[in-house]
């Protein structure tokens, strides 16, 4: 990468190419906004940009001028991929270039990093960037189930993603602490699953005080809200409903799901439960299916993540209907029931044109190369033998990535270092690294204040190793870079000591 000796801009992710000349470009007033044809979207969104975060009021218009404008047209050059852009201003006239339209959302994104104030101005250096992302998996996983956070605080999330370049929200919905949405067709989901009294204690440490029951769910029209919402950035939301494990706020709600059948309560500790969905009941995928049709038809997004993680299955073993479903169906014992759900649900997705995606518990050898495997912990050989043979990864390392983790254990330096590519696999299967998604689980995460601590500025970490090429990636100059941002950042409502 080309930098300049005068400036170390203040950009994260880093981009690919940097080639910056003498001079500052000023916006003012008088700047128009004219846009190709294919990027009309584009000029409203920049122009949002510019009254919300620099109070700078543009205009929009379908002529072209040779100065003060911003021009947003399409990048034809065959080398350039797809979300990738040009942005150009060292001549009057700020250019930003792409193929498509995300490739120009991401240029915008680093025409706000670039703007800066100077003598009650609104300036940036004269550059020439050329960029593009390493991965196109650049993902973020928030679970809601343990604490609820709500509406304006993952809306917010999303805006700083895509302010990063992140495209990936990995949605926590459920989990054995709760049921965070509306499923119109079992609305015990939320009216039991989605509460539970006061949290218990873990090892020595405990929450703050809560209210004596806790509860929190999304309706429908919040969801398809904050679906949209992504979407006008370039994220895709990807809700997790978990199966066959973690579902002890399901059976809460509907006890028949269940082996033993016995009414439960929703958990108030964590931990790892036993009950479970029964395996052998055809009443589970009924309604199990129902569920996933619900949940696809409010999230476009093409993967459905199933969890697959932590399944105990005692309760397997002692029940009449999971022995029966092991004999009809010609399985070994027990332990093939999970390998088999999966790969029911696994085709029930692909019917509708969707694919099952999983934590690296549900990699098997029966398990079909087209679902997607998001590795944390353990099976390690299993999961290289699955990119071998054509598996697609996503690499959330538990040790490496875990949001939630205290910054002894993971550091800011270790965060981004982390690398998602197995240094032992061939050259040949890199491509089946998708990326990387940084997990925040928030067992011990209670409120916004805790949440933001915990993320920033770890997840800019993440964010510039799914998007800058490794060979260019320099700790010392990230920290350089990383004050400007996280004062940015403020601005738009997250203040933390990261330092």
């Amino acid at each position: 990468m080309n930098e300049s000796p005068r400036t170390l801009l203040p950009l994260i992710p880093k981009p690919v190419v940097v080639n910056q000349t003498v001079g500052l470009h000023t916006v003012d007033d008088d700047v128009e906004i004219f846009a190709e044809k294919q990027f009309d979207k584009m000029t409203k969104y920049l122009q949002e940009i510019f009254t919300e975060h620099f109070k700078i009021e543009t205009t929009i218009t379908n002529a072209r001028k040779s100065r003060q404008q911003i021009v947003l047209e399409r990048n034809d050059d065959p080398y350039l991929p797809e979300d990738g852009y040009v942005i150009n201003n060292v001549s009057n006239v700020i250019h930003i270039s792409s193929p498509t339209p995300q490739g120009i959302f991401y240029g915008i994104q680093t025409l706000r990093q670039l703007m800066s104030e100077k003598d009650g101005f609104w300036v940036l250096p004269k550059v020439i960037i050329r960029d593009y992302p390493r991965f196109s998996w650049r993902g973020f996983m928030l679970d809601e189930a343990r604490h609820f956070m709500g509406k304006e605080v993952v809306k917010r999330l999303l805006e700083i993603m895509a302010f990063l370049k992140l495209n990936k929200f990995h949605w926590h919905l459920v989990d054995d602490q709760g049921w965070r949405i509306e499923i119109k067709r079992y609305p015990k989901l939320v009216e039991i699953g989605s509460r539970r009294k006061v949290l218990g204690k873990r090892g020595e440490q405990s929450l703050e005080v809560e209210p004596e029951v806790y509860g929190g769910h999304y309706s429908q029209e919040d969801i398809q809200e904050i679906v949209a919402f992504g979407q006008e950035r370039f994220i895709d939301i990807i809700p997790e409903i978990e199966i066959p494990g973690h579902s002890s706020a399901a059976i809460a709600a509907y006890p028949k799901l269940s082996c033993k059948k016995t009414q439960s309560r929703v958990p108030i500790r964590w931990g790892i439960f036993k009950n479970i969905y029964c395996a052998g009941e055809k009443e589970t995928y009924t309604f199990l299916e129902n569920v996933l049709q619900e949940i696809m038809s409010l999230f476009p997004a093409k993967q459905v993540h199933i969890g697959g993680d932590e399944v105990l299955t005692a309760n397997w073993k002692n029940c009449p209907a999971c022995q029966k479903k092991i004999q009809e169906e010609g399985l070994e014992g027990v332990d093939d029931l999970q390998p088999f759900m999966t790969n029911y649900f696994a085709k029930f997705l692909k019917k509708n044109d969707r694919q099952l995606m999983g934590w690296s518990q549900i990699i098997h050898p029966k398990i079909p190369e087209d679902v997607l495997c998001q590795h944390w912990f353990g099976n390690k050989e299993e999961v290289m033998k699955f990119l071998r043979r054509g598996g697609k990864v996503v690499s959330s390392e538990m040790l490496s990535t875990y949001l939630d983790y205290p910054y002894t254990l993971i550091s800011l330096k270790k965060a981004y270092e982390f690398d998602p590519v197995p240094a032992k696999l061939e050259e040949e299967y890199v491509t089946n690294i998708l990326g990387i998604e940084a997990p925040l689980w928030t067992e011990r995460v209670p409120n916004q204040k805790r949440l933001y601590y915990q993320v920033f500025p770890r997840l800019l970490a993440y964010a510039e190793t799914a998007w800058t090429p490794e060979a260019q990636k320099n700790y010392k100059r990230f920290l350089k870079r990383l004050p400007a941002i996280m004062e940015k950042l403020e601005k738009l409502g997250v203040k933390v000591d990261y330092l």
